[in-house]
């Protein structure tokens, strides 16, 4: 049941029992309605009469005049009178809308600014529950008033009392006043008591009671002391910060490297190992073979790409002698002095078979130019002769048709004459087309021995090219297998030691850049390959004190060693970063990297070192390359207390400047 649904009875009618009702179920509390009647004379509930019921009812109410645009200030809900006189609990405000909940009204209504203001006399009631200590303090109050009280009204019932109980009044009013008076003495003496005035033997304190014991009881002075204590070292620390300074130390950590650097023995390429020529510590000369790896694949390629060029070389040759009109293609042809007897044939033959059957088509085109042009001139020579005939069977027939209009000769002789007059003149006109076809004919022939003899050379231009391109390719990769087929075995790039043989077995397989061994330069001196961070660069140049810690020996037992920076790389080095340390490396102050995420940029430094043995345990020990170390950087100094407010100062800078 919801708390609309169990309002009581009485606010059906009166709109301010029900705000007042409604607020403090709202807050858990029930309402006296015997207390709030009489407040309010049995009559309509108003302002007055909620603020004192809620000051009878030990709770916290005040009326405060107030405007829309405060209302959030508040610790809503609470009631709001209407211009109308009647009261509505107020909720939430959010931006432009305010729920508000009238009296009567099954569920809260959402009212915008301008009709909350229309209904509204500008005054809020807030009522709230008291704090333990607000109501204590109310509760003794009204005790205190009571028993101040109370004497005056013993005077007010013996007043209106009869004789007889006026004694018992008496007793009663002066016992009363003897409290109240006992009370007053009490807290007088309290407030006038001294320290110096309480204070007692340390017997005595046992016979108090326990809470007067405590405030009777002298503080110890070990606390004071302990105060004093700290305060003074605070103020030494302070002095000594202010005044001391210590020393900025670049860290640096680095290896022992020759100063010609390790030469790394590396396969170009996966391969089996057929010899091993060295061992582990001997001395090589330049150019000394070291291993030897299986070279049946590379040599096998090798051959393979040299008869491919070979074959090549010999197409190149064999098209240009065809491509040569200057002189016969077999004696233009001009096969490399390197080929073998059995290619230079194979192509001769081949060169002869592709010059005859281009000779056998430009023949075969010959033949049918011929046969054309013997067409066309049989059709010219009975042109010209039927050309002579005609005249005469023209004659012939105007003869026959004079003869025939005169009646000297007969219609038949002149229809034949003129039959063989319209026959001659057709087959001269038959003759005269096959002539023009003839011409055609011979036309195209010609055009298609030229498109022939263009096609032949296309093609031959063609293959030339191809095989001129194929040539220069297989002249870089036999280069290349020449290369690799060397590779496979590995030398000596300089004078040195072998050290670090990683193999040892033959027969056994090399994956490419795998190191297999390193060549230590003869006769180079140790030095020290150290990384400086990017935080720390900017103090260190060449020439600067270096202290070195090895980390194979402890420096605490057997010192340090000395050098100093021979140079430092122009550019930086990107590496992956490292795992976080507990102790920084960096001399500067603490300050947030710009550097990529997961990287760190370094400088490479070589260091000189002074010498090259260390005395451990009474006898000497010689360095040797590999050995890590850490080299400590003396880059300046710097007060403690700088040291100490540089954080601050640093978050004083950077902070506060977000957007």
């Amino acid at each position: 049941m919801t708390v609309l649904e169990t309002t009581s009875s009485h606010s059906s009618d009166d709109p301010g029992f029900f705000a007042l009702e409604m607020l403090l179920r709202l807050a858990g509390l029930e309402v006296d309605v015997a207390l709030l009647r009489s407040i309010s004379n049995n009559g309509p509930i108003d302002v007055a009469s909620i603020l004192a019921y809620a000051r009878k009812a030990e709770l916290s109410a005040r009326c405060i005049e107030t405007r829309w645009i405060d209302l959030p200030k508040y610790a809503l809900p609470g009631i709001i009178p209407l211009r109308n006189g009647s009261f509505s609990i107020v909720g939430s405000v959010a931006g432009e809308k305010v729920v508000v909940l009238h009296a009567g009204a099954s569920r809260p209504s959402v009212l915008s600014e301008a009709q909350f203001t229309s209904l509204w006399d500008g005054r809020l009631l807030l009522i709230q529950r008291l704090s333990p200590v607000s109501a204590s303090t109310l509760r003794i109050r009204k005790l205190l008033t009571r028993i101040l009280q109370k004497p005056r009204r013993l005077d007010q019932a013996a007043s209106h009392s009869p004789p007889g109980q006026v004694a018992a009044l008496v007793t009663a009013r002066r016992g009363a006043a003897a409290v109240s008076s006992q009370a007053r003495k009490f807290g007088s003496a309290v407030a006038s008591l001294k320290p110096r005035d309480q204070a007692s033997q340390v017997h005595e304190l046992a016979f108090l009671p326990a809470a007067l014991e405590i405030v009777e009881t002298p503080p110890s002075p070990i606390g004071r002391a302990v105060a004093y204590t700290i305060a003074s070292i605070f103020t030494f620390a302070l002095i000594w910060a202010t005044f001391g300074t210590v020393d900025i130390v670049a860290t640096a950590p680095g290896k022992f490297v020759p100063s010609g650097r390790t030469k790394s023995i590396q396969p170009l390429e996966a391969g089996v190992i057929r010899a091993i020529s060295v061992t582990d510590g001997q001395a090589v000369r330049s150019g000394d073979p070291l291993i030897a790896f299986d070279a049946t694949m590379s040599t096998a390629e090798l051959g393979h790409l040299k008869s491919d060029l070979l074959g090549s070389e010999l197409d190149v040759a064999r098209l240009k002698a065809a491509l040569n009109k200057a002189q016969n293609p077999l004696t233009a042809f001009a096969p490399p002095d390197h080929a073998s007897l059995a290619l230079v044939e194979m192509h001769r033959r081949f060169l002869i078979s592709q010059t005859a059957e281009q000779a056998a088509k430009l023949a075969t085109i010959n033949g049918q130019i011929a046969q054309k042009e013997a067409e066309r001139a049989t059709s010219k020579a009975l042109s010209e002769k039927l050309r002579a005939v005609l005249n005469p069977l023209q004659q012939r027939v105007e003869i026959r048709e004079q003869l025939f209009q005169k009646g000297l000769g007969s219609k038949i002789n002149y229809l034949t004459e003129l039959q063989d007059l319209v026959t001659q003149r057709q087959e001269l006109t038959v003759q005269d087309s096959r002539h023009s076809e003839a011409e055609a004919a011979i036309a195209v022939l010609v055009e298609m021995r030229t498109k022939a003899v263009a096609e032949y050379e296309r093609s031959l231009f063609e293959e030339l090219a191809k095989a001129e391109q194929k040539v220069a390719g297989l002249t870089q990769d036999v280069i290349k297998a020449e290369r690799r087929t060397a590779l496979q075995t590995l030398t000596a790039p300089i004078d040195g030691t072998v050290q670090q043989l990683a193999v040892h077995t033959v027969g056994g397989v090399a994956t490419p850049a795998q190191t297999l061994m390193l060549i230590v330069p003869e006769g180079s001196r140790l030095e020290i390959e150290a990384n400086i961070s990017n935080r720390d660069i900017g103090f260190v140049e060449p020439g600067q004190d270096v202290a070195i810690k090895v980390d194979t020996f402890n420096f605490t037992r057997y010192g340090l060693l000395s050098g100093k920076i021979l140079s430092i790389s122009k550019d930086a080095i990107t590496r992956n970063k490292p795992p976080a340390r507990g102790v920084d490396s960096s001399s500067a102050t603490d300050t947030a990297s710009s550097e990529p995420t997961g990287q760190e940029l370094v400088y490479s430094a070589r260091i000189s070192v002074d010498r090259k043995q260390m005395d451990v345990e009474n006898r000497t020990v010689d360095l040797s390359a590999g050995m890590a170390v850490t080299a400590e950087i003396n880059i300046g100094s710097r007060r403690i207390i700088s040291y100490i407010m540089s954080p601050l100062l640093r978050y004083k800078q950077e902070s506060l400047r977000e957007r």
